[in-house]
């Protein structure tokens, strides 16, 4: 197998093992604690990125990992020299996973020289696991996936989130969802930011954007959108790898209305 089928194959096998792990972790009781405010965290999320850490290391032993719990691998450790390095968030949608609320999801992406190339989104409350290969297209449960066909913003259904520190981008957010809100069918709030990619990318929502996340938070998803046939730039129009300070993920069709928009609140235009 080759153009990282082989990673995405056992990304998937991992996920979805990871993913009844979770589910059977969450019956059996968890414990709860902070990382900083409006920051939670469980066992659960811990238990889960060390099982994924050494699947990976298992099947791929020359690869880093750098996931939400745990950083990076150790400094001392070979695979550091590596240019290829998976970014894992063990449960996207922490705070959901411990209300009870059934969104959230195992993510899971290899980057080379900083750039996706495989990814995988698995929710075990629905059983979909979203897949892309870089230039092979995006799945949902093996089936391709494409962003949808709306073209103007009037109609569209948007999805956004919050930062956890009370910042200037958090109210910067929520001046941008009640223009949005007016000027779209609706914006969600799904807590989950690999989701709201993974449904931006299966043509369920239309648009999402936010502030302030993690490269793991996104770093699958942002590919699951372009293979799809989305654009994702950040928020001033310019290229996204998982890295930047914010991201704009669209189906294509909308995406400078967006940038438009956005830009009323951001203070700069858009390119």
């Amino acid at each position: 197998m080759s153009d990282y089928l082989l990673e995405l194959r056992v990304a998937e096998a991992i996920a979805r093992e990871a993913g009844k792990r979770i589910l059977r972790q969450r019956r059996d009781g968890f414990t709860v604690s902070l990382k900083a405010k409006n920051d939670l965290v469980t066992d659960v999320d811990r238990a889960t990125e060390v099982f994924i850490r050494e699947q990976l290391h298992r099947a791929l032993p020359d690869d880093a990992v750098f996931g939400e719990e745990y950083g990076h691998d150790q400094p001392d450790d070979a695979r550091k020299a590596s240019n290829r390095q998976w970014l894992v968030d063990p449960i996207d949608g922490t705070v959901n996973f411990t209300m009870g609320i059934p969104v959230y999801c195992v993510s899971i992406a290899l980057q080379v020289d900083n750039n996706t190339v495989a990814a995988v989104i698995y929710d075990p409350n629905l059983d979909e696991l979203f897949s892309a290969r870089r230039g092979a297209g995006a799945t949902l449960n093996g089936e391709a996936i494409a962003t949808s066909p709306e073209t103007a913003l009037e109609n569209s259904l948007l999805v956004t989130g919050f930062p956890a520190r009370r910042s200037a981008e958090f109210d910067r957010t929520l001046q941008q969802f009640t223009l949005l809100t007016h000027e779209s069918r609706g914006v969600r709030r799904l807590g989950s930011a690999a989701l709201d990619l993974a449904y931006v990318a299966a043509g369920r929502l239309d648009g999402f954007w936010e502030y302030g996340l993690s490269p793991w938070d996104t770093a699958a998803g942002y590919l699951l959108v372009q293979e799809a046939g989305g654009i994702v730039t950040d928020i001033q129009n310019q290229p996204y790898t998982s890295y930047e300070a914010s991201i704009l993920a669209t189906n294509g069709h909308i995406h400078q209305a967006m940038l438009s928009t956005l830009a009323r609140t951001t203070g700069r235009d858009s390119q």
